[in-house]
């Protein structure tokens, strides 16, 4: 299933460059501005602050648009299923590159199974990651999922080390289905018969991206450098001659 969701990724991705449009500019942070290529509605961001080598995002749009909620009463099953992607386009500025993305966040699931002779069933799985397209050398995440939750769980994603320039998209997919199994229930009291529900939830919370930058020398900085380490070697080598 999870080499079913990656590919169903892939195709998405690429469906989405085709369709790409122009950069539009929405939060400037110190190395890079983030924006959206208009394709779609962009999900809610915002910035919540910044250091010389990071940026720090809530991903509050991708976590509203992602739970699913079902119930099976008075029916003998039911379920839900979400294919999610969004994306936010980035603009690395001159002199600047990234270094690294992580996001961080949460899984939560809520199970409650019909209970009588015979138990009903609720289930839920889930997936999420991201990555980056439009580079020489596209990069993807670790692929976090998880599966019958009842309660909550903590993730953690990261492309790990990058060296990012020029504009990229950064693509957010992920994964959401929910199932519940009723029983068939005879009430006593009635003589009444129906289908006795279950039901299942699941979704994201306190989604978090950071982004880490660095500044890129310029070149007359590079040759202040080499020059001089230059001239620390010529001096080295001249007390070594005079010793």
């Amino acid at each position: 299933m999870q080499l079913l969701s990656r590919a169903v990724c892939a195709a998405a991705i690429c469906l989405s460059a085709a369709s790409a449009q122009a950069f539009e500019p929405l939060i400037e942070t110190t190395g890079f501005t983030l924006g959206t290529n208009a394709s779609s509605p962009i999900p809610g961001i915002a910035l919540l602050g910044q250091t010389a080598t990071s940026a720090t995002f809530s991903l509050y749009g991708i976590t509203e648009g992602f739970p699913l909620s079902v119930d099976s009463s008075y029916q003998q099953y039911a379920s839900d299923y979400l294919f999610w992607q969004n994306e936010y386009d980035i603009g690395v500025k001159a002199g600047y590159k990234i270094t690294g993305i992580t996001v961080t966040g949460s899984f939560h699931g809520a199970l409650v199974p019909a209970e009588w002779t015979m138990p009903g069933v609720a289930g839920n799985e889930l997936g999420f990651g991201f990555g980056t397209y439009h580079t020489e050398h596209p990069l993807e995440s670790n692929w976090a999922t998880t599966k019958n939750l009842d309660g909550r769980k903590d993730f953690a994603l990261t492309l790990g080390k990058t060296a990012l320039e020029g504009e990229f998209t950064l693509s957010f997919n992920g994964r959401n289905e929910v199932t519940a199994e009723s029983v068939w229930y005879l009430d006593e009291w009635t003589n009444e018969q129906y289908w006795l529900g279950s039901s299942a939830s699941a979704g994201l919370g306190e989604l978090t991206m950071t982004v880490y930058i660095a500044a890129v020398p310029e070149p007359q900085t590079w040759a202040m450098l080499l020059g001089g380490l230059a001239l620390a070697g010529a001096m080295a080598r001249r007390r070594r001659q005079a010793s």
